[in-house]
């Protein structure tokens, strides 16, 4: 049997029809050398009559005998898959026809890198949704601030930075838009088990390009679906939000390239968590206060949170966010002003 070009891995528990979508996009790739690994969480295999439906003998269904989560099932995903290079893809954002074709043409012309990449758009399923994050309902840009199609290779050194300040992903990152080389991906571990989801994919983007470099095309590949499902913020998910900062910073700085190991590099990462997840802990607030909830529950863990080493010079941006939305306003755009978006980019 012969080895794919890439293999799409998967998890998936009891969200059918998330996970018939994803794999129609997935089928409908104009470039076809691939094979889709789905590990499915459901002992009662809810995902089997979809895979089976689907009358590809590329998709490739493996039930676990109990729930493992998503961290495990993923790597259980990435141990069965023959691939040369891995993408890894949730059930619910799906990518568009051209996206596996587009990251091939970009190793053909830059061979040698760890990770291909492309952009994204992201697409709000709801009003709340939209509200929250101050976007339209439906399709939005999540491109860089570079020109259509422009491509930009970044080796093993330059790539952190690129990542970390957003000079490539000022929208928000989506790892379904991005192929690693298998080896690189089972090098560094695989999907990252900290204990939580939060930032995991981050991290295992931002450790396959400190590995191998990337190769970045500013072009659509996928889009990333903001929906209650992953967007419901329950008080249950507190605790994996408040253990995602020290995990993610101590699973990067573990498994990253000792010569990439510099003290910038190290104030860059604390930076990035704390900029993402004190967004993150804005979003909720913003949720409850456009529902008009007052929770006692959350002033305990936001209080919690911002006393984390990581976390309390945010503080003050929080409060400024929460309480003076326009002074915070115009001083991101006073920063921005005089913030390159160039500054990282090879040749610039």
């Amino acid at each position: 049997m012969s080895t794919p070009w890439a293999s799409f891995c998967m998890t998936t528990y009891k969200r059918p029809g998330f996970l018939k979508k994803a794999l129609s996009y997935i089928q409908a790739q104009t470039f076809m050398d691939f094979e889709v690994v789905i590990s499915d969480n459901d002992p009662e295999r809810s995902a089997e009559a979809v895979v089976q439906g689907m009358k590809d003998d590329r998709f490739l269904y493996f039930p676990n005998e109990t729930n493992l989560g998503m961290v495990r099932s993923f790597n259980k995903s990435i141990e069965r898959s023959k691939g040369n290079y891995i993408v890894m893809v949730t059930d619910d954002d799906p990518v568009y026809p051209h996206m596996l074709q587009t990251l091939y043409d970009l190793s053909v012309q830059y061979p040698g890198y760890g990770l291909y990449n492309g952009g994204h758009d992201t697409f709000f399923h709801g009003m709340l949704q939209a509200q929250i994050s101050k976007a339209r309902i439906g399709t939005n840009s999540s491109l860089a601030n570079f020109e259509l199609d422009a491509v930009h290779a970044f080796s093993a050194e330059q790539f952190p930075t690129a990542f970390l300040d957003g000079t490539i992903f000022p929208g928000g990152f989506l790892w379904s838009v991005g192929a690693v080389r298998r080896d690189i991906a089972l090098s560094i571990g695989g999907f990252p088990d900290y204990d939580t989801p939060h930032l995991a994919d981050c991290a295992f983007s931002l450790l396959s390009g400190a590995a191998g470099g990337c190769v970045f095309v500013n072009t659509e590949l996928g889009y990333r679906a903001i929906h209650n499902e992953n967007y419901s913020y329950s008080e249950a998910n507190y605790e994996k939000i408040y253990t995602a900062p020290d995990g993610f910073y101590n699973w990067v700085k573990s498994r990253m390239p000792p010569a990439l190991l510099t003290s910038a590099f190290e104030e860059q990462l604390r930076h990035y968590i704390g900029r993402d997840m004190s967004f993150y802990v804005i979003s909720i607030k913003r949720m409850l206060a456009i529902q008009r909830i007052d929770s006692p529950v959350f002033e305990s863990f936001r209080k919690r949170f911002f006393e984390l080493p990581l976390l309390k010079k945010w503080k003050t941006k929080y409060n400024l966010n929460i309480h003076f939305p326009r002074t915070f306003e115009l001083y991101l755009a006073f920063r921005n002003l005089f913030s390159s978006p160039f500054k990282n980019i090879p040749g610039k």
